[in-house]
């Protein structure tokens, strides 16, 4: 009998050799602490890696073409002979659409003019009126591309005379 209580024993003994619940549970607290932490720390930005800041979403750069030269036309007005000269450049929606408009400068510098021209002083006065003369532009060059367009329209030196 003596015999059959050693090998119960030696078997509890082979038993507590693996990890007890207690110390399952700990390392199980411990890992979740751990892994929780490196979250909080990760998203606070404290982890982030060296390489990712550059790569965080920037803003779209547009393309600006600025066109050659400034464009001095006579404006519309009955009484007065007026002139108007202004330098333009449009920001575009992608590099097809500058190379396109490199292509048709004539075309699109005509169109211009022909806009311009058809102005008159009392028009071109107000904010407003030059407002309206951007999206007209706009509009006509955007009908003449074919790959891109216009997004805006800027007026670099705007002088009425």
């Amino acid at each position: 009998m003596a015999k059959r209580t050693e090998e119960v024993a030696g078997e509890k003994k082979k038993e507590k050799k693996g990890f007890s619940l207690k110390s399952i549970l700990l390392i199980l607290v411990l890992a979740m602490v751990g892994f929780m932490g490196y979250n909080f720390l990760k998203q606070s930005g404290f982890l982030a890696p060296k390489e990712d800041a550059p790569r965080k979403v920037r803003a779209k750069e547009p393309i600006i073409y600025t066109f050659e030269g400034n464009f001095l036309v006579n404006l519309a007005d009955k009484d007065n002979l007026r002139y108007l000269k202004t330098v333009i450049s449009v920001a575009l929606s992608n590099q097809r659409a500058e190379d396109e408009l490199r292509k048709k400068s004539v075309e699109i510098r005509d169109a211009i003019i022909m806009i311009l021209s058809a102005q008159t002083s009392e028009d071109l006065a107000t904010p407003e009126g030059k407002e309206r003369l951007k999206n007209l532009i706009a509009e006509r060059i955007n009908g003449m591309l074919t790959q891109g367009e216009v997004e805006s329209v800027y007026f670099l030196d705007f002088v009425m005379q």
